[in-house]
């Protein structure tokens, strides 16, 4: 008798189950979509802002929904002899350390 009424509970409840493993896996994918949405729409980087990128020069070209795309240079006796594309998710921006240089200022 305890298996019969295990087996219709099973049964009865089973879309409980499911739901929660497709709300576990698409969890991951939300939040993903979250931080990019407030990088997108965020005021923190914009295109042609120059950066330092672990201390590496760059620019940002293109902030879009899902990824952000850099310039980044390579600087030898202040002139630029190379450099790279960098294309990385607008998620992994938070663990980064990028770092805007401020304008030159005259102090009297």
């Amino acid at each position: 008798m305890n298996d019969d009424v295990l087996k219709s509970f099973v049964g009865e409840n089973s879309w409980l189950f499911l739901v929660g493993l497709v709300a576990l896996l698409f969890r991951s994918a939300i939040e993903k979509l979250a931080a990019s949405l407030f990088v997108f729409f965020g005021k923190d980087y914009a295109p042609d802002d120059i950066i330092l990128l672990d201390g590496k020069p760059g620019r940002i070209v293109r902030v879009g929904l899902t990824q952000t795309t850099f310039y980044l240079y390579e600087v030898k006796e202040g002139k630029i002899v190379g450099g790279t594309k960098l294309c990385i998710q607008n998620e992994r921006l938070a663990s980064l350390n990028i770092e805007k240089p401020l304008q030159k200022i005259d102090l009297p």
